[in-house]
């Protein structure tokens, strides 16, 4: 969908559950680097809850003169020039290369700092998904009542793990800030019922638990082991370098944005799906919508009777377990301009040599697609059409899809 403000045509998500950043024209009269300052208070079109990002091929962001901006830092205060203004969130309009009108000043736009670290939250929408999911989403509140979404979360309250996590991605992805600090991992409140989630990622309380279910001795290093890559990660469904911004890494640490992942798999096969989907979009100039989820329920051998045994990370009983260890992590990439997409499948067990397809694989036709395709331990990936992975992954949101993502 088009829109126009201020005299500029700008390109929107048209879907309004799934709000993204807007891609600037060339024609402004005010340029700045986002990233001059790391603590640069996040600036949007005023009144909008939108990132903004450069064009495809550029690193700065360009306003027309006179186009009113806000200047935002969620939960701390702004700073002009080292002066505290105890104020969250100012507004100013472009005055003329780096230099906005805020009041009755003119100032720098490398004046402008944020006291701290912006404050980040996850919230409900009020929106259900998937069925019996509720939404969720990850970003930052402004004070007064906005909110600036990073990721949508559609989160199932009964297994209390994701099914999948939606970003608008920009085509400017490869010029995103680099090398900011990771932060804490938070889970929210109201979310979770099964305790910290932090703890059950802990590798000798993960492996108490798996072994339990699979009727091994409690520190038995058979699947969970100490000094290798065997262990069950906190995988990012939507990574942290999906997103341009550190505000918006930032906000990719929250434990509903996880499912426990293979480290073999998460840091390589997996981690190449990643990378692969960025350059696609940068190299290609094309925002992209972009899903990522989880399915299935991973299996190991039981000890005594060696039937396949499915694998969750919280377990109380048959009755009483949450967090299961996916059996396949997915991702769907899809271009709303025009209608291709692609969905991208990773096999989440090390221990597993054999595994059934979920959908008619096509990834001999993607020649932007590095993952080690036969590799066991890396993770077996293919890649299916959107239409025919939702055959199998019915919960997946639907889309109208003319053609592959080639």
């Amino acid at each position: 969908m088009k829109t126009t403000r201020a005299g500029e045509t700008t390109e929107r998500d048209s879907n309004p559950l799934h709000p993204g950043g807007i891609r600037r024209n060339l024609h402004e009269n005010c340029a700045i680097n986002p990233f001059e300052v790391s603590l640069h208070p996040i600036i949007v079109l005023s009144g909008t809850s939108n990132f903004l990002y450069p064009i495809w091929g550029e690193k700065v962001l360009r306003f027309k003169h006179g186009e009113a901006v806000d200047f935002i830092c969620p939960g701390r205060t702004i700073l002009i020039g080292g002066s505290q203004t105890n104020n969250s969130l100012l507004s100013g309009t472009c005055f003329s290369g780096s230099e906005f009108a805020v009041g009755n000043e003119i100032i720098e736009w490398s004046d402008l700092i944020c006291s701290s670290t912006y404050w980040r939250g996850i919230q409900r929408t009020g929106n259900t998904c998937a069925s019996d999911g509720v939404e969720l989403e990850a970003g930052f509140s402004v004070d007064d009542g906005r909110f600036l979404q990073t990721l949508l979360i559609c989160f199932n309250p009964t297994l209390q793990v994701a099914y999948y996590t939606f970003i608008n991605q920009t085509a400017s992805i490869n010029q995103q800030v680099l090398g900011t600090a990771r932060p804490s991992w938070l889970q929210g409140s109201g979310i979770y019922d099964v305790g910290s989630v932090t703890s059950l990622y802990v590798r000798a309380n993960q492996r108490a638990t798996i072994n339990g279910q699979l009727g091994l001795e409690a520190n038995s290093t058979k699947y969970i082991q100490d000094s290798t890559n065997y262990y069950l990660a906190r995988g990012h469904l939507t990574a942290r370098s999906d997103n341009f911004y550190a505000a918006q890494q930032n906000a990719t640490f929250y434990m509903q944005n996880i499912a426990p992942q293979w480290q073999t798999f998460n840091g390589w096969n997996w981690n190449q799906i990643e990378i692969d989907l960025r350059d696609y979009a940068s190299e290609n100039g094309v925002d992209l919508q972009v899903w990522t989820g989880v399915y299935g329920v991973t299996t190991l051998p039981h000890k005594d009777t060696g039937e396949p045994t499915e694998l969750y990370l919280y377990y109380v009983n048959e009755t009483r377990k949450a967090i299961p260890v996916p059996q396949v992590y997915w991702k769907v990439a899809y271009n709303p301009l025009t209608q291709r997409g692609i969905a991208l499948i990773g096999v989440n067990n090390p221990y597993n040599s054999t595994f059934s397809k979920l959908c008619f694989d096509v990834s001999s036709r993607l020649s932007w697609l590095h993952c080690e395709r036969e590799n066991q331990i890396l993770g077996f990936c293919y890649a299916c059409s959107i239409t025919t992975l939702r055959y199998a992954v019915n919960f997946i949101p639907a889309m109208d899809v003319r053609g592959l993502l080639l």
